[in-house]
């Protein structure tokens, strides 16, 4: 077991907790619509979902880094170029997952900002070229 990365991949985990603490108790609370622009892509409404996908998309990379170090930390025989590539598609996964769920009230909007249908070619791709 390589130790340093085992450390690094708790600090990820450390450090995606709390960005997701002070998101979800301290700046997201605070955000409305009142406050924020329309985008060409859609209302304040879509800007504030915009704003709040970034947020937790930072913490969903945070704690995947966090996994991949681990892996890396108790696997040192594993193919690092599969772990990593499996990874990426595991991370789009995710991040298409949090995308569809913001869009749960309003799934037209996933047709006005089709983002998520990129990161499924992405995922796609990364899994693939991982084999």
């Amino acid at each position: 077991m390589n130790v340093e990365l085992a450390i690094a991949g708790l600090g990820c985990f450390l450090l995606a907790f709390g960005h997701t603490t002070i998101g979800l108790r301290w700046v997201l609370p605070n955000l409305t619509k009142g406050h924020l622009a329309g985008t060409p892509f859609g209302p304040p409404a879509m800007t504030l979902g915009m704003v709040r996908f970034t947020w937790h998309v930072v913490s969903i990379l945070l704690v995947g880094f966090g996994v991949l170090l681990v892996a890396l930390a108790l696997a040192p025989d594993a193919d690092p170029k599969a772990l990593l590539l499996r990874w990426f598609a595991a991370f789009w996964l995710a991040a298409t997952a949090l995308a569809c769920w913001n869009a749960r009230r309003r799934p037209s909007s996933l047709l006005r900002f089709p983002v998520p249908l990129v990161f499924v070619v992405i995922a796609v791709l990364c899994w693939t070229a991982s084999t």
